[in-house]
């Protein structure tokens, strides 16, 4: 089966992704957890906060290097023009090998 794609349509959408990753990778997701360790003196809480700060901090590293494994495998379609599908399937799967 082939995948008949709008070329104009995934670079559009390639573009929106890039500049979308592009904006997240450059959130600063720390002052929220910084300012919340001190709330509870004489408790686990800071620590708490530094934990929660490095699971946030790894998941949108995640998302931003998701999206732009999405950028690469569309741009493919997109300057290809015509892309069989199983192809494209079998290119998603990249997603999946973050730590």
């Amino acid at each position: 089966m082939t995948l008949h794609v709008d070329p104009e349509a995934l670079r559009t959408f390639a573009a929106f992704a890039t500049d979308t990753a592009d904006a997240m990778n450059d959130w600063d997701v720390s002052e929220p957890y910084a300012v919340s360790q001190s709330a509870l003196p004489g408790t686990e809480f800071a620590a708490v906060c530094a934990r929660a700060f490095t699971a946030t901090d790894q998941a949108l590293g995640n998302v931003c290097s998701r999206l732009r494994e999405i950028v690469d495998i569309t741009d493919g379609a997109a300057n290809d023009y015509v892309v069989t599908e199983t192809d494209f399937v079998a290119a998603l799967p990249a997603m999946d090998q973050h730590a």
